[in-house]
Order: structure tokens, then C-alpha cells, then sequence
């Protein structure tokens, strides 16, 4: 296919994902969220803008474009939306998908919505009433994590009665929203899974140090590579396709041993994450921006050769030759002709 011209809205240093670009033969700009000004008119029928770097940004300079936002993420998200609904660019993830992977009840909610296992968990701002909280998530220990927390950070395991009496005083009293979770114990290990379209692409599961339960490789968690079975990849891939517009992601799935079959895993919806981290690319050996850059490049065909259907459709048709019609007189006056023929003979 033709070269592609890609905007990349990154707030980190995205070298492995420009790279990768690059080697495909494609061209690309990156720009961080504030790089970007959104103009408005006050007119119904349209003319809103985009300005990129101060100047103003056409449709036609971008065939596709993928976010790596972190900081300033609401923001972010509405440049994609301006880019998505305005100019008609191809997105890879819409802004209102990333502020739903960013909240993280929300997100738990769209996933006990669509039937996806989540653990137990309570979302309150006052927390008026933790004897209930506890006792529907079966008791102490319980987790505690920021709504909107990352890369482990936010997250304390309530294990005594004082510790989370005080705890929850002090969150309650503050501005800090939280959740409360139900304490899965498997040892202190889950699963990352790179999701894209519609199917898991990189597949890792991460060990928490052994004096911590987080798994995080940003907290010194240990990672290895592993193949995602069928049952979890139509989880994760569920996951996904229930935030509408996400496309990429990182999800997080737990594995529990049943309480009735310990030899069956029970598996639970963690996190999902819109900008997952590039470590697994280390730990597994596969870069899956090849899998993200497929995606995109199929999604730009697509809408190609509907553009040029479009066009087609728009080509005026030459109108059908007209077949002259008979005088109804002349019509009749060969009828008569006829049948005084067949009397003549």
C-alpha cells in the first residue's frame, strides 16, 4: 500500500512505536496534547478547527492516528474527538475510550455489564456505612486502589480493623476518589495481555516481590512470556470491544484457584489500561506495534475503497436511450391493414 502519513499524540517517549513506523516505510509527526488548540465556530452548520503547532490542521494531513497519552488525558481526549468527529481521520482510540480506561469503576462497571467476571467492589464518597462495605466483599483483607491510580501506585491492602477504620477516615475526608475490592489471594501474580482488533497479540504474566502483592513491573515485579489461553483471549478481546472506540489496549486478568476445584481457575477483569507499557515488548521478544500498525493499515484500505465506492456511486450514468413510441393511430391503422390482408387472401 501506499505510504501512510501517521500523527502520533504521545506523552511519553514513544521511540519503539515510531521505529516501528518507520521501518514499515511510512512517515509520521509526534505531538504531545498541549501541542494542539481546538477552535470552535459559532456556526451550526460546522467550520470547527484544530490547530496543530499554531497552524491549522487538514484532514488530508493525516491518514491514521495513534494516542500514547498518559498526562493530560482529558485534554488528549478531546483533540482525538476534534480529529475523529471533525476532521474524519482515522483513530485508533476515540477520546471517550481513554477516559473510560482511566476511571477505573467505570470501567468495571461496562465489564459486569457486558458479563465479564470482576472482582467484588464498593465506590461511595462518603463511606458512611464500612461494616457493609467490608462484609459484602467478604471480609478483611480488602484492597483499596484510586479511581484513577497506575502503574500500582494508590493501591493498600486493609488487612485490621484499625488500619482501615483510620485509612478510610482519611480518604473519605479528602478529595481522593477510591474503590474498594474484594482481596484476590493467588500468590501475587497476574496477566498482561495486548489486545488489538480483535485478538490478543502479546501475552506476559507478572510476579509480584515477595514483600508486596503489587505485580507491576514498574515496582519491581518480575515478568514472563506465556501464550494466552482461548478462554482468556475471548475475555480480554470481550473487554476491549465492550469500551467502544478502544481498538488497542492492555488488560489485566487475574487467575484464582476455585474454593470448591482448586484445579480450576477462576478468572476475574482487573484493570484495563489504554496505554499499557512497553516492557513486554523486553519480556516476550514481540513487538506488537507490528500487530497495531497491521491494524492501522488495514482500517486506512478500508476506508480507501470506500471512498472510492463513494465516488463511483457520484459518477452521473448516461441516461438510457430512448425507444420512440408508436402514434396509437398509425397503431391501429396497421391492425385494420392486417386483418383486411387475410380477407383479401
Amino acid at each position: 500500500m501506499q505510504p501512510l502519513n501517521i500523527l502520533v499524540i504521545a506523552t511519553g517517549y514513544p521511540g519503539k512505536l515510531t521505529d516501528t513506523i518507520a521501518k514499515r516505510g511510512h512517515t509520521f509527526t509526534v505531538a504531545k496534547p498541549e501541542d494542539f488548540d481546538i477552535y470552535l465556530s459559532d456556526n451550526p452548520k460546522g467550520y470547527d478547527e484544530l490547530y496543530l503547532f499554531g497552524s491549522r490542521l487538514h484532514a488530508s494531513k493525516y491518514d491514521a492516528v495513534i494516542s500514547r497519552v498518559g498526562e493530560r488525558r482529558e485534554f488528549a481526549s478531546k483533540v482525538l474527538r476534534q480529529l475523529q468527529h471533525n476532521l474524519n481521520v482515522f483513530c485508533v482510540q476515540s477520546g471517550s475510550s481513554i477516559d473510560v480506561c482511566a476511571d477505573k469503576f467505570k470501567s468495571a462497571q461496562i465489564m459486569s455489564e457486558n458479563k465479564i467476571k470482576v472482582p467484588r467492589q464498593f465506590y461511595s464518597l462518603r463511606g458512611k456505612y464500612p461494616a457493609l462495605m467490608i462484609d459484602k466483599m467478604g471480609g478483611l483483607p480488602i484492597i483499596l486502589k484510586e479511581l484513577s491510580g497506575s502503574k500500582g501506585k494508590g493501591l493498600i491492602l486493609l488487612e485490621s480493623p484499625l488500619q482501615t477504620n483510620m485509612t478510610l477516615e482519611s480518604y473519605f475526608g479528602g478529595e481522593r476518589r477510591i474503590v474498594l475490592q474484594e482481596y484476590l489471594n493467588n500468590g501475587g501474580s497476574d496477566e498482561r495481555h495486548i489486545v488489538c482488533g480483535d485478538k490478543v497479540v502479546n501475552s506476559m504474566r507478572r510476579y509480584a516481590p515477595a514483600d508486596d502483592i503489587r505485580a507491576n513491573l514498574s515496582l519491581a515485579g518480575k515478568g514472563e512470556k506465556i501464550k494466552a489461553d482461548p478462554e482468556t483471549e475471548e475475555m480480554c478481546v470481550k473487554a476491549v470491544k465492550a469500551i467502544s472506540g478502544l481498538n488497542f489496549a492492555g488488560v489485566d486478568i487475574m487467575k484464582v484457584p476455585d474454593k470448591k476445584d482448586p484445579s480450576i481457575d477462576i478468572r476475574y477483569f482487573i484493570e484495563i489500561n489504554s496505554n499499557p507499557g512497553e516492557k513486554i515488548i523486553d519480556i516476550t521478544g514481540h513487538n506488537h506495534y507490528e500487530d497495531l500498525l497491521d491494524f492501522v493499515e488495514m482500517n486506512c484500505r478500508k476506508k480507501a475503497e470506500g471512498k472510492r465506492t463513494e465516488e463511483q456511486t457520484r459518477i452521473p450514468q448516461k441516461p438510457a436511450a430512448q425507444v420512440p413510441t408508436e402514434d396509437p393511430f398509425e397503431s391501429s391503422l396497421k391492425t385494420c391493414k392486417a386483418w383486411l390482408n387475410r380477407f383479401d387472401k
